[in-house]
C-alpha cells in the first residue's frame, strides 16, 4: 500500500506544472481570448455600475428573491422579454496578483493531495506504469475539468468557454499523470 506522504514530490511537482501550464493556456496560447466579449455600451455600463455599491458580489437579473415569486406575472414577463443573466463584480481598485496566483497555486496542490489520496486507494506499489498513469489522469481530469458545466447549464457560461477549459483541465490532468507516474513508489513496467 502507498502512504499519502510517499506522494509528497508528485503533489508538489503537479502543482508547479500545472501553475505554469494554466499561465501559459491564459496567456500566451490564443484560444481564450474570445471567451469574454466587450459590452455593447461600456462606458455606459461601468458609470452605471460605479453607482452601485463597492465589493465582490454576484448580480442576477431580473432578480428573484423568492421561488414563488417566479409564479408572479410581472417577473415572468420581465424575465421573459429579458435582458436575462448573471453578472460577477470584482472589488474595485486593482487586482492582487500575487494573492491570485497564491490561492490558484493552493488550488493546484490541494487538487493534487486530492488526486494522490484517491490513487492511495486505488493504485497499490508496483503497479504497472500505465496503469499509475491512467488512474492519476483520470482523477486529475475529472477534478480539473467537470466541476465546470454546472457553469454552462445553469448560469450561461457559453459551452465553447467551457470545453475550452474542460480541455485546458485535460492538460492539467494529463501532466499531473506524467509526473505521478515518473514518481510512483515501486513502480513496474
Amino acid at each position: 500500500m502507498v502512504e499519502l506522504t510517499q506522494l509528497w514530490l508528485p503533489i508538489l511537482l503537479s502543482a508547479v506544472a500545472v501553475f505554469f501550464i494554466s499561465f501559459m493556456m491564459w496567456m500566451v496560447f490564443p484560444h481564450h481570448r474570445s471567451d469574454w466579449k466587450a459590452a455593447g455600451d461600456e462606458d455606459g455600463l461601468m458609470k452605471f455600475l460605479s453607482g452601485q455599491s463597492n465589493g465582490q458580489r454576484q448580480i442576477s437579473f431580473p432578480y428573484c428573491a423568492d421561488p414563488a415569486q417566479m409564479k408572479d406575472p410581472v417577473w415572468m414577463e420581465r424575465y421573459n422579454k429579458g435582458p436575462k443573466g448573471f453578472l460577477i463584480l470584482k472589488p474595485d481598485g486593482p487586482q492582487s496578483m500575487g494573492k491570485a496566483m497564491a490561492t490558484s497555486f493552493l488550488f493546484n496542490l490541494i487538487t493534487a493531495v486530492c488526486v494522490a489520496y484517491v490513487a492511495t486507494m486505488g493504485v497499490p506499489a508496483g503497479s504497472d506504469k500505465m496503469f499509475v498513469f491512467r488512474f492519476t489522469t483520470t482523477v486529475a481530469f475529472l477534478s480539473n475539468s467537470f466541476g465546470l458545466v454546472w457553469g454552462a447549464i445553469w448560469f450561461g457560461r457559453t459551452w465553447p468557454s467551457t470545453l475550452k477549459e474542460m480541455g485546458d483541465g485535460l492538460i492539467y490532468g494529463l501532466s499531473t499523470g506524467v509526473l505521478f507516474m515518473l514518481f510512483w513508489p515501486g513502480l513496474t513496467g
